[in-house]
């Protein structure tokens, strides 16, 4: 039995023709013919070229078959659905916003109505980043007639989109005609959008079910999906009500910005001229009674996701199965979240590994937010940086802001095994810097080198393209700083090519690391690096469970040598 498996990549247009021609070469019509030059050849490179284009379309659809190899966004996108994972679409940022009322009539019902608009005092694109409650907040209050609540708010402006009927459905699918904001959490009580059949709201879902489901009694039920076209569309499936012909279908989205709508504390603070309805006198309350701010940043925003993302997460949720067993599945399950940008887990076989019965099934999680701040991670320094995916100043976590790791908890509840508490670690920054001596090539300019080492340096060890407990190799990042192929979405480094020899002359670490030794021990050995006094080699240092590497700022220091 043959074994031989067709290899079609070889199959390109200078093989197709040299197959033709030694077939051609078979019979006696054309075993002596000259092709040099003559017509003939033209068919023969005719056929080559489309033979090769076929092959390449064939090459591409076999890639794109299967989600790990698959580089077409649509491709990935259905791959992913077959796997049971919804790709998301942009999510707003979101924040708390602090209503203070006061001399108002006591006793008397004030609401304030579900996707009220509010503004804040920073922009995007030269627009005003808005804001919107999405779910009704209601207050009644007594004595003086003044109140305070808490309102939830997510980035994006309001949006009506009326006029659809049952019969612009194709194939029981609405596609809409821009992408607006996705959730987070689905299950939460703060929707992005909300649906309603003949002034009926109907339920958002994030499958449909089937008969084993505690939802099979629930017919109003739609998707609301971020499709392989990137386009936002609502989904209704026949296996429950679908809207008729006659049905009117009207839908109040948030038309967001996604990672641009972040805002910093304070900065909520502009009211619409209805905001707060007096419900029991039949009212609108004066403006000048009421005052909103938020008393921290907005977080949780993030694009749609992209090809990488989702085969990360669809992977990740199929072999999670919706429960968490592995550190990869609390990996995956937490940083599908918007508002974390890396996440770490580790447990009793990691840290206990000689039987400490304390740490019997304990989990400890360690979380990178998104961004840093009081609603998030506070920090023991006075500053944060909105975008801290650039390095600055110094951060020191202090603690997980109550809310937030309540909420963090919440989150990964529905997915706990039984037996298994969770913990959440601290993370520990630890601070590199650097001392580079560098030989530039002879039209080569230091400062243009420098800010390009900087800006690659800075890339390097942004959040997203780091992890905890990782491996420090130095010389890997000196040839990543060489490698002229390695570069940034937005910078090509191009005036790293000027440099004819790179040198690490001294570095230095702000906590104390490991360092490898044969038996890859955890920890290995721990010594400062200040009291260190051994030879000055460029040895691969062991990170922590919670360390997380970054970037000191201002501290790369680049010497020219002669």
């Amino acid at each position: 039995m043959s074994t031989l498996v067709p290899d079609y990549l070889n199959v390109d247009y200078t093989t197709i023709i040299s197959r033709i021609k030694t077939q051609l070469a078979a019979s006696d019509t054309f075993k002596d013919f000259n092709y040099e030059g003559a017509n003939f050849t033209i068919l023969m490179e005719l056929l080559a070229y489309i033979g090769e284009m076929n092959i390449y379309l064939l090459n591409k659809i076999a890639q794109n078959v299967h989600i790990e190899t698959a580089d077409i966004y649509e491709a990935v996108n259905r791959n992913a659905r077959q796997m049971g994972y919804e790709p998301k679409g942009p999510v707003s940022s979101r924040g708390t916003v602090t209503v203070s009322v006061s001399g108002v009539t006591p006793n008397h019902e004030y609401q304030i109505a579900a996707y009220t608009q509010l503004e804040s005092s920073e922009e995007y694109d030269s627009a005003t980043i808005k804001f919107a409650n999405t779910t009704l907040y209601s207050e009644t209050p007594t004595g003086v007639g003044a109140f305070t609540l808490d309102m939830i708010v997510k980035q994006g402006v309001v949006t009506q989109l009326t006029g659809y009927t049952g019969g612009d459905l194709v194939d029981n699918e609405l596609v809409l005609p821009a992408n607006y904001a996705y959730d987070n959490d689905i299950d939460d009580d703060y929707p992005s959008l909300d649906l309603f059949i003949n002034n009926s709201k109907w339920a958002r879902i994030s499958d449909f079910y089937d008969d084993l489901s505690i939802l099979q009694d629930v017919q109003d039920v739609y998707q609301f999906v971020y499709d392989r076209y990137r386009r936002s569309k609502i989904v209704f499936n026949s296996s429950r009500n679908v809207p008729t012909a006659d049905d009117s279908i009207r839908l109040t989205v948030l038309l967001s910005i996604g990672a641009n709508g972040a805002v910093g504390a304070n900065t909520i603070t502009g009211l619409p001229t209805q905001f707060l309805y007096d419900v029991t006198g039949a009212a609108w309350v004066d403006n000048s009674l009421i005052s909103v701010t938020n008393a921290s940043v907005t977080t949780g925003q993030a694009d749609a996701e992209e090809i990488d993302t989702i085969k990360s997460n669809a992977k990740s949720g199929l072999h999670a199965q919706f429960r968490n067993v592995t550190v990869s599945d609390y990996i995956s399950n937490l940083e599908s979240r918007s508002d974390v940008t890396v996440a770490q887990a580790w447990g009793e076989q990691d840290i206990a590994p000689s039987g400490n019965v304390n740490e019997f099934n304990k989990v400890y999680l360690s979380v990178i937010p998104t961004e840093w701040g009081r609603s998030t991670v506070h920090t023991a320094d006075t500053w944060w940086n909105t975008d801290w995916n650039v390095s600055a100043a110094t951060l020191t976590p202090s603690a997980y802001d109550t809310d937030w790791e309540t909420t963090l908890k919440a989150y990964i509840a529905p997915r706990k095994m039984m037996s298994a508490y969770e913990v959440f670690s601290l993370p520990e920054l630890v601070y590199f810097s650097f001392e580079f001596g560098v030989r530039l090539k002879r039209l080569a300019s230091l400062v243009l080198v420098t800010a390009d080492i900087e800006n690659k340096l800075d890339y390097y060890f942004r959040a997203a393209n780091q992890n905890f407990n990782s491996i420090i190799n130095f010389n890997d990042i000196i040839e990543y700083l060489l490698d002229l192929t390695n570069v940034s979405p937005t910078d090509n480094f191009k005036n790293l090519s000027g440099i004819r020899n790179l040198n690490l002359r001294d570095m230095d670490v702000s906590a104390v690391v490991s360092e490898l030794n044969s038996n890859n021990d955890y920890p290995q050995y721990v010594e400062s690096s200040i009291e260190y006094t051994g030879e000055n080699q460029l040895r691969k240092i062991q990170l922590g469970y919670n360390q997380f590497p970054m970037l000191q700022s201002s501290s790369v220091v680049i010497n020219e040598e002669s």
